[in-house]
């Protein structure tokens, strides 16, 4: 439900990673404490008014609030370029001492190391990644057009390395996560997918129409596995306010390029349906074990 096609392939390449799904929600939910870095923040630099896009921010705070939601925690991760969208996605759900903004150039690998005494500190365990960009075979990231955003992109496929469990989401073949799957599956079936297509890979990797979709199926998957605490992010409200903060702080619909509470080009009915949904299918499955 999740991997519903808009147009880039990710009901084929969801086919590759069957499983991941079950399999990242049960690292999250069954038993231990998680706490995670959820990193996200898709920038759009040529943009009439550039900034993220609304794509990545939603999925990854319905992530933190999950965690903390269930006895965890989560910071989330993102870079400058990105910093005011995300942190307004934040806000009022996350401490602020919990948002973690990176910064570029030659800044990035003195933060890079307090993350890393932060991890050892607070003994964080994972990282997702959704929406994400990462490096392409060459080691420059590129959007869905073939751009290289790289002058606008800090690494933060770096936190890959820091020996964490990994769970990627993405809908597009360029996003950190995505070199799990064949290359030859990435560029059958997205376009320009081999210029574009991300080379690092995440332990589990989830593929959506839209990687909101992807954040919300996980969530989804921790209720039905008995993460009975995660109820009210099941609700349309939910989503819908918090789309409408990112929006107010500028966030950018990635594929129309205008500053509106949409994802992907997509109208508001078909993208909350599939939230419906999913959320629906949820809560059957956690009432009848089907």
């Amino acid at each position: 439900m999740a991997a519903h096609d808009v147009g880039r392939g990710s009901e084929t390449l969801m086919t590759f990673v069957k499983g991941d799904l079950f399999r990242a929600a049960r690292w999250l939910s069954a038993g231990a404490r998680r706490k995670a870095l959820v990193v996200t923040g898709f920038y759009i630099p040529h943009a009439r008014y550039p900034a993220a896009e609304t794509d990545g921010p939603a999925g990854a705070v319905e992530l933190c609030s999950a965690l903390r939601s269930i006895g965890g925690d989560a910071w989330l991760v993102s870079d400058a370029w990105c910093e005011p969208v995300v942190a307004a996605a934040a806000h009022g759900t996350l401490p602020d001492d919990h948002v973690l903004i990176a910064p570029g150039g030659e800044r990035f690998a003195a933060w890079l190391e307090s993350v890393t005494t932060l991890v050892r500190a607070r003994s964080i365990d994972t990282v997702i990644f959704i929406e994400r960009v990462g490096p392409s075979l060459d080691g420059i990231p590129r959007n869905m057009r073939g751009m290289d955003i790289l002058e606008w992109t800090a690494p933060l496929s770096r936190l890959a390395s820091l020996g964490l469990h990994t769970i990627g989401i993405g809908d597009g073949g360029n996003e950190i996560g995505m070199g799990r799957i064949a290359r030859f599956a990435i560029e059958g079936a997205v376009a320009d997918g081999t210029h574009i297509a991300c080379s690092v890979a995440t332990r589990e990797l989830i593929v959506a129409g839209t990687s909101n979709w992807g954040g919300h199926a996980l969530v989804c998957a921790m209720y039905s596995l008995g993460c009975r605490r995660l109820e009210a992010i099941l609700d349309e409200a939910w989503h819908r306010d918090l789309l409408a903060r990112i929006a107010a702080a500028g966030g950018l619909d990635g594929v129309t390029l205008r500053n509106t509470p949409t994802v992907d080009g997509l109208n508001e009915e078909r993208y909350y349906a599939q939230i419906r949904a999913m959320s629906h299918r949820a809560r059957i499955r956690r009432d009848t074990g089907i």
